[in-house]
């Protein structure tokens, strides 16, 4: 048997891996259009701001590939999926495949702005190649500006703040990551980054047009009339799905890859998707989202290794998680932060630098947000997941989430037949 598997991040490699618990003998070709082996994308921001050494964000050893039968084509960018001859195109090669995995991830999202495409001093902050070049540009006289605050756009200012004096960071929402946090909770957490970060925000507001000089952005006007000096900007407004080799293929998408959510199998039998450039079902509320995070990806490319070599492993849900620190300061949310309907309520409680939201549907718990509170993250986000009915526990979970919880809700799962 032959596997492909299009891109070599969380999903691709977790494919990968499962494909070779369950086929000791297949071949096994990963091929990236990146100059590096597997490495953890959201490790890039450490790399920024000096915590890591490029040699801490690769996943595995060079070694490992070569010892477990798994090929990495480095600067190999596929160009073409040819369904009917089963291969994929990269270079001037065609590479023939009994199953493929498309694991293209996402690229970054460039609103229209005025004198800005094209401008030698703009760039993105989405791979290692991109931190890198940021790494090596940014000084401490150099002016930062970065478009968007969420989670991109607030690591790039975390990692540039350590380098720079100057950073801004432009936001058409109300509120720094709009779509992890609640109204409170980031006015607290952009306080803090702006007292420990010395981080300028600019909330509601976006860039109307850029001003240069010999092709280099020198400063931005934005809507609300301000001017801000730039010697450098980070465009993270957000990403989209990467569905181009899938769309050129005639794959099904609508936004994002369309698969079989349980066994990520696309619009073609033997063509898989994984990742952040597929279209996931929420286990919540079964809306349908791109949901471009870590833990989902490694889920999926699991699930999808395992069904291209004939196992069984199923995706048994996805939904929103995140954990993320700036500055010391822990956040955790998951589930449905922002839900919409009379069906829903919230809890919430701040005791000094320490934050915790919880959000109801009804008697279940569907969703949190915890800053420097996360000690009970793994309760709540098993209480969540296995859609414990709270009238069943004879607790308060906001004020006395204890082990007993996490113990009853692992006998539902085992009760429903699911593994734990």
């Amino acid at each position: 048997m032959k596997y492909i598997i299009i891109g070599a991040s969380a999903a691709g490699l977790a494919c990968a891996e499962q494909i070779r618990k369950e086929d000791a003998a297949g071949s096994i070709t990963v091929m990236t259009g990146e100059h590096y082996l597997p490495y953890s994308r959201p490790t890039i921001s450490y790399y920024l701001k000096g915590a890591l050494k490029p040699s801490d964000m690769y996943l595995r050893k060079p070694s490992y590939y070569a010892a477990n039968g798994i090929e990495i084509l480095t600067d190999t960018p596929a160009r073409e999926i040819n369904r009917e001859n089963k291969t994929v195109k990269a270079g001037r090669k065609s590479y023939a495949y009994d199953k493929l995995c498309i694991c293209t991830g996402s690229k970054p999202f460039i609103p229209p702005m005025k004198h800005v495409e094209g401008k030698a001093n703009a760039y993105t902050f989405l791979d290692f190649a991109g931190a890198k070049i940021l790494k090596q540009k940014a000084t401490p006289n150099t002016k930062a500006v970065i478009i968007g605050a969420g989670l991109i756009g607030m690591k790039a200012a975390e990692g540039l703040s350590k380098i720079c004096q100057s950073v801004d960071v432009v936001e058409l929402a109300p509120r720094i990551l709009p779509s992890i946090l609640d109204e409170a909770s980031a006015k607290k957490v952009q306080k803090y980054i702006e007292e420990k970060g010395h981080i300028h925000f600019h909330l509601g507001d976006t860039v109307k047009e850029a001003k240069s000089k010999d092709k280099r952005i020198t400063s931005l006007i934005l809507n609300s009339g301000k001017e801000l000096p730039c010697d450098m900007l980070v465009l993270a407004v957000g990403v989209r799905p990467e569905t181009q080799l899938a769309e050129q293929a005639g794959i099904e998408t609508d936004r994002g890859i369309l698969t079989d959510p349980a066994t990520m199998r696309t619009s073609d039998s033997d063509i898989y998707a994984a990742g952040d450039c597929t279209v996931s079902v929420d286990m919540l509320d079964g809306s349908k989202k791109i949901l471009a995070l870590y833990p989902n990806a490694v889920y999926q490319g699991t699930a999808a290794g395992s069904q291209m070599a004939g196992g069984n492993i199923l995706v048994s849900g996805t939904y929103a998680v995140n954990a993320i620190d700036f500055y010391g300061l822990r956040i955790c949310t998951c589930g449905l932060i922002n839900a919409q309907g009379p069906q829903y309520t919230d809890k919430t409680a701040q005791h000094g630098d320490r934050y915790k939201r919880l959000i109801f549907e009804n008697n279940r718990l569907v969703g949190f947000v915890l800053i420097n509170a996360g000690e009970n993250a793994g309760i709540y986000t098993s209480l969540i997941e296995n859609r414990t009915d709270l009238a069943e526990i004879q607790t308060d979970i906001f004020d006395t989430p204890s082990l007993f919880m996490f113990e009853k809700a692992q006998r539902q799962k085992r009760l429903k037949g699911e593994s734990v």
